[in-house]
């Protein structure tokens, strides 16, 4: 669903914008009372809404929206401001998502790099001869003790003191072995660990569960945020960032970021952006809104009658083999305009991120400094979902105020905890080191 947000004064990043993701409207403790803004502000706010709506572009085929519906560039603006603040202290933004799902034989093929990926994680981690013998060496005692212990049926009396102490000494020595036994296949998969944890990795950039990005875009930044990392997404900056915003109620500024995993798709959405559209918004008035309409509308016809882009598959379609084709995407020259002499700085910034590696696999510990694992429980997914819908509906309730602040956070954070408890309760539970407490 597109959004769009008025924030005054404008203190957070764009990055910080599209975190909340819910449109708000903030009037801050005014010690001094408030002003109204000025007609010039609130026809100023209402272009660069609708300029920015306008900026986002609109999905050629294979790519879809994930809303059929765009934000309305005609909406009011609602502003607020403390009695003193100086014009143009206000920061707009808009954003939508995309989705780009794949072609039935990609998809399999991915699906069989995954497998062939995870297949090599199991190899690695299988015990070798020596310690596989040993394992089971351990595990027949472990049967031998626990099968040392008396027994008794329901009709039989209880057990005399005697009888409950062999009983206790015998499940002790069981548990014992047990443990040691799940300590060597702990300790091998800990010194296999530096060849695992890559392919794991890998073997996670090959889900073919449709993509999903989101394009997010910021007006009059007083910082611009942090430039996202490769793996996570592209960033593009026009203009310098403004600590005193805009006074002259026209743009200065503007930042894009398209987040989502990285690959041809996500290329050929950053190809969709218009940034001589963007770049050309910069230090002149803000078009009317009905041009941003129109703009709007040209998109969508564009885009319907545009040819599919062509997005290359990023694992070879033969699905035996594990070799990875070097990832490529070509945009149709009719779907997105050139961008102009000026915005190519920016441009080759935005394509020399998308080229660096995705991530470097993750410092490893030896098998010999391996941390105490987490302790065996892990919440449930109800008490995940309560636990999220707690602390949700206290920060819904401080940020947005009131009860539908805190119905909104209880929602957002219930649904997080319940993905967090039945993703942690599916992990496996691993042997303790002899030093860790139990």
């Amino acid at each position: 669903m597109a959004i769009f947000q008025l924030r005054v004064p404008a203190t957070l990043t764009l990055a910080a914008l599209v975190a909340l993701a819910i449109p708000i409207a903030v009037r801050a403790d005014c010690v001094d009372g408030v002003r109204e803004p000025t007609p010039a502000e609130r026809d100023a706010a209402k272009r660069g809404q609708a300029a920015l709506i306008a900026g986002i572009p609109e999905a050629v085929r294979p790519l879809e929206r994930r809303s059929p519906n765009r934000s309305d560039p005609a909406a009011p603006a609602s502003l607020s401001f403390c009695r003193g603040t100086p014009i143009g202290a206000f920061t707009l933004s808009a954003a939508d998502g995309f989705m780009y799902q794949f072609a039935r034989e990609e998809a399999a093929a991915r699906s069989e790099q995954r497998r062939a990926l995870l297949r090599q994680v199991e190899e690695l981690e299988k015990l070798p001869p020596e310690k596989e013998a040993q394992r089971k060496e351990i595990e027949a005692q472990m049967r031998a003790a626990y099968a040392a212990a008396p027994t008794r049926s329901r009709k039989d009396p209880p057990f005399t003191p005697e009888q409950q102490a062999q009983v206790d000494r015998a499940q002790a020595e069981g548990r014992r072995l047990e443990d040691a036994m799940r300590r060597i296949e702990f300790d091998h998969r800990a010194s296999v660990k530096p060849q695992t944890d890559p392919l794991r990795a890998r073997a996670d950039e090959f889900q073919q569960a449709p993509q999903i990005f989101s394009v997010a875009l910021g007006m009059n930044l007083a910082r611009f945020p942090e430039p996202l990392p490769a793996a996570r997404g592209t960033t593009l900056t026009f203009g310098v960032p403004s600590p005193k915003l805009s006074a002259t109620l026209q743009p200065v500024n503007i930042v894009l970021r398209v987040e989502g995993p990285a690959g041809p798709a996500r290329d050929a959405l950053v190809g969709l952006i218009d940034r001589a559209y963007l770049e050309g918004l910069l230090n002149k008035p803000l078009p009317e809104v009905e041009v941003s309409k129109k703009r709007i509308e040209n998109s969508i016809a564009q885009a319907a009658s545009a040819p599919p882009l062509v997005i290359a598959s990023s694992v070879p379609l033969n699905a035996s083999s594990t070799a990875v084709v070097p990832a490529t995407a070509t945009v149709s020259p009719t779907a997105a305009p050139a961008p102009s002499a000026a915005s190519a700085a920016a441009v080759a910034s935005g394509s020399a991120a998308a080229a660096t590696p995705a991530s470097a696999p993750p410092a490893q510990r030896s098998a010999n400094a391996a941390p105490c694992p987490p302790p065996a429980r892990t919440a449930s997914s109800s008490e995940a979902q309560r636990s999220g819908s707690q602390v949700g509906g206290e920060v819904g309730g401080a940020v947005l105020g009131g009860g539908w602040g805190r119905s909104i956070g209880s929602s957002v954070g219930g649904v997080l905890g319940a993905l967090g408890g039945a993703a942690g309760s599916a992990k496996k539970e691993e042997p303790k080191p002899a030093d860790c407490p139990r």
